[in-house]
């Protein structure tokens, strides 16, 4: 048996509601102090894995936004892409002279060689010629080839001059059919 042990002189003893209070205090003490303690690792445990969560989303988000860029450098290069697709159809609609330079060649061959073919301006619908001629003969022979092609609409007569040093400078624009 438990010896009980009062050092407070009588009068401080504690007696009637007082005593009964202290005497239901004291466990309820004690299941206080271990809710606490539980809270207090509870708190702790709950800030440690939510600093393990947060470094975890950290890096989370920093390879979606290595990802985010990654794809904005491929989003870039697919826009210039169809930017080169566009402007190469655009090219390819466009259309050549290539043919309207040999349709040329003909009339090129009836420049002599004491005629000089000064400028050539050649585009799809378009051409213009510039010709020096030495000689009235040179010029009319080239006027008569220019007639006998068919390969123009229209043959309009842009300047014509004469210089005795150079002689006739005729300036043609050959319109395509």
């Amino acid at each position: 048996m438990a010896i009980k042990l009062n050092l407070l002189p009588p009068d401080y003893a504690l007696t009637g509601p007082i005593a009964q209070v202290v005497k239901f205090a004291r466990p309820l003490n004690v299941i206080l102090l271990a809710l606490f303690l539980v809270m207090a690792l509870g708190m702790g445990g709950f800030f440690i894995f939510s600093s393990l969560s947060l470094k975890s989303l950290a890096a989370g988000n920093d390879s979606l936004k290595s990802q985010i860029q990654a794809q904005s450098v491929a989003q870039q290069q697919i826009v210039l892409l169809k930017d080169r697709l566009g402007k190469i159809k655009t090219v390819q609609g466009v259309a050549t002279a290539a043919k309207s330079l040999s349709d040329m060649n003909p009339l090129l061959s009836l420049v002599t060689g004491d005629s000089i073919l000064s400028e050539l301006n050649v585009d799809p619908q378009k051409i213009t010629a510039s010709v020096a001629f030495k000689s009235n003969s040179d010029l009319t022979d080239f006027l008569k080839g220019i007639s006998s092609n068919t390969n123009y609409s229209s043959v309009l007569l842009g300047t014509f001059s004469y210089n005795p040093a150079i002689g006739y400078q005729v300036s043609l624009d050959f319109i395509k059919k």
